[in-house]
Parts: C-alpha cells; sequence; structure tokens
C-alpha cells in the first residue's frame, strides 16, 4: 500500500483515479493544482506523484522545478498525465525524472496501478 499524491484539476478525472487506486489499497491524497500539492508536500511526502501536465496556478513542470530542488524530493517518483503527445514538455518531464508519461486520452487504470505499485 502506497500513499499517492494525485494533482489534477479536473475533477472527474482526479475522483476516478482516486477511487481506483483506494480501491487496490492505496491511500491517496488529491490537489487540483501544483500549488496546493506543494503544501501537501510539506504536510507528508507521499510514496509517489500523479501529476497532471495542464494546470491552472501552478502546471505539472513547474511543480517538478520546484520540487527538484529539494534534497528530499529529487528521487520522489513522479508519473505524469497529459493530453499533449508532443512537445516540449515531455522531453522537459523526463529531465526533471518522471517515470512514466500516460497520454489521458488512451491510458487504462489498470496500467496507471501497475506503475504505482512498481513505484512504491
Amino acid at each position: 500500500m502506497a500513499n499517492v499524491l494525485l494533482v489534477d484539476d479536473n475533477t472527474d478525472t482526479r475522483e476516478a483515479i482516486a477511487q481506483y487506486l483506494k480501491m487496490a489499497g492505496h491511500r491517496v491524497t488529491t490537489c487540483p493544482n501544483g500549488q496546493e500539492a506543494l503544501a501537501a508536500l510539506t504536510d507528508r511526502t507521499p510514496d509517489v506523484v500523479v501529476l497532471d501536465y495542464k494546470m491552472p496556478k501552478m502546471d505539472g513542470i513547474s511543480f517538478l522545478e520546484v520540487i527538484r530542488c529539494y534534497l528530499r524530493w529529487q528521487s520522489l517518483p513522479v508519473i505524469l498525465l497529459t493530453a499533449y503527445p508532443e512537445g516540449n514538455h515531455i522531453r522537459r518531464a523526463f529531465e526533471l525524472g518522471v517515470r512514466k508519461t500516460f497520454l489521458k486520452a488512451e491510458y487504462d487504470l489498470q496500467q496507471l496501478l501497475g506503475h504505482v505499485d512498481a513505484c512504491s
């Protein structure tokens, strides 16, 4: 069982993923953007972060750039969700240590769960 920080501005996506991970036995904390996720990280470091790329206030790449500045979060496993299959954000995400990216239109929850399990 892992502690998962799930960050996504889409309420339906966030709730569906959270429910699925909880049914698999994981503890899930949810946040609608990177700013709130930073606050959640200071309370408790999760075992893995599932992170949306495109969000208001602070997007996923900006969130990663901030957390990777801190020694305690430099190796924190992160899985990126994105609706954009191409672009500099994918390259930058891997530079910042993202373990896996999933296209929102194509992934299934079982695959995501498998990667969450592998990271924890």
